[in-house]
């Protein structure tokens, strides 16, 4: 078995560029499967453009996360994915975003590239590796929670609550 920082420096490059390649059929699926998984996603009645915005989330969140898993394949860097989702978690609370919502969407784009961009028997364990670890850093993440109402945390200071 090759250790999963080892298989990125060999073939992360490589497989990067696969994926590239099949990002607009990966990242549809993505999306199809957000809308109808969760249909209230970000839709907010208040807002005047409600159903455009919810619309651009579902477009748009697929493609950030394709560039992110591009810039972990090709900078051999699965830091970059704890950087992202630490410093976005707050910000996505506020639209009532979930655990469950990150881990779904994660879960689905790795089967989509897995369909698309089909991987080498030897590739398999590594990027399945690589699924779990990301997984694993936005459970980590996401086990805290901003009172998304005041958006200032914890009893309206600025904190975190568990």
């Amino acid at each position: 078995m090759v250790p999963l920082d080892e298989w990125l420096a060999v073939r992360g490059d490589q497989y990067a560029t696969l994926l590239d390649m099949q990002r607009e059929h990966i990242c549809r699926a993505v999306t199809e499967r957000l809308k109808h998984a969760f249909p209230t996603l970000c839709y907010d009645p208040s807002r005047p453009d409600a159903t455009e915005f919810q619309q651009m989330v579902y477009e748009r969140t697929p493609h950030r996360f394709h560039r992110l898993i591009q810039v972990v394949l090709r900078l051999q860097s699965i830091s970059v994915i704890e950087r992202e989702y630490r410093w976005g978690w707050p910000v996505l609370q506020r639209y009532r975003v979930e655990q469950v919502h990150l881990i779904s969407h994660i879960r689905w784009y790795f089967e989509a590239a897995r369909k698309f961009a089909p991987l080498a028997r030897t590739d398999r364990r590594p990027f399945a590796q690589l699924e779990a670890r990301i997984i694993q850093i936005v459970q980590s993440i996401t086990q805290t929670t901003i009172d998304a109402i005041s958006g200032n945390g914890l009893h309206g200071s600025l904190g975190f609550a568990t």
